[in-house]
């Protein structure tokens, strides 16, 4: 009798099963390495458009803001130069003094002394943190007191923001009036020392 082959048919028969799954498998192996690179490629172009998005939202809401900015400046571009003289930056000593002497010439009164402490005659950086800070005098003048009335009355009315903290009179031996104000101006400064500041000076009027 012949010998059969079965078992070989059978071998061959499971090669032949395996191999199908195994090219299959590493068909899909392959695909993968070639198609990772494309993937992870297309994954960082959807990410940098996500991050582009999210830059222009912040962009676009940033004009927005810019443009309300502007359109609030526009509206109180006029009020900034009065809040300048109202309060100005620094303390400003030098043409305040003309206008409080100028005042005074106006009344027709004489000013016989200005004593002040404590001012910084530099003017501070608008960049930095100000403060509203105080400026202390005491203004002496001499005339009538009519006259006396009516310049305190415009020391008052004047712009920038003044305090009288008190007044007084006294009448010479000639019969003329002296009177004196201990006057608060303020404006926007910040912290200084001793020596960056006149203290308990006095000062001749400055001319025009």
């Amino acid at each position: 009798m012949p010998a059969t082959k079965q078992p070989n048919d059978t071998t061959s028969s499971s090669i032949k099963g395996y191999f199908g799954p195994v090219a299959t498998l590493a068909l899909l192996i392959i695909l993968l390495v070639l198609i990772y690179p494309a993937f992870k490629h297309v994954a960082k172009l959807n990410k940098e458009l996500s991050d582009a998005r999210t830059v222009k939202a912040s962009l676009e809401t940033k004009l927005t803001n810019l443009e309300t900015a502007k359109g609030n400046l526009e509206e109180v571009k006029d009020s900034l130069s009065v809040l300048d003289l109202a309060l100005p930056v620094g303390s400003d000593i030098a043409p305040y003094l003309k206008k409080i002497e100028s005042l005074a010439a106006k009344n027709q009164l004489g000013i016989t002394a200005v004593q002040f402490s404590d001012v910084p005659l530099s003017k501070p950086n608008r960049e930095k943190s100000l403060k509203t800070k105080h400026l202390d005098y005491t203004i002496t003048v001499g005339g009538s007191f009519t006259n006396f009335v009516a310049f305190l009355t415009d020391v008052e009315k004047f712009i920038r923001t003044s305090d009288v903290a008190a007044a007084s009179l006294v009448k010479g031996q000639d019969g003329n009036l002296s009177e004196s104000l201990n006057i608060t101006s303020y404006y926007l400064g910040i912290d200084f020392s001793s020596n960056q500041a006149g203290k308990n000076t006095s000062v001749g009027v400055p001319s025009e």
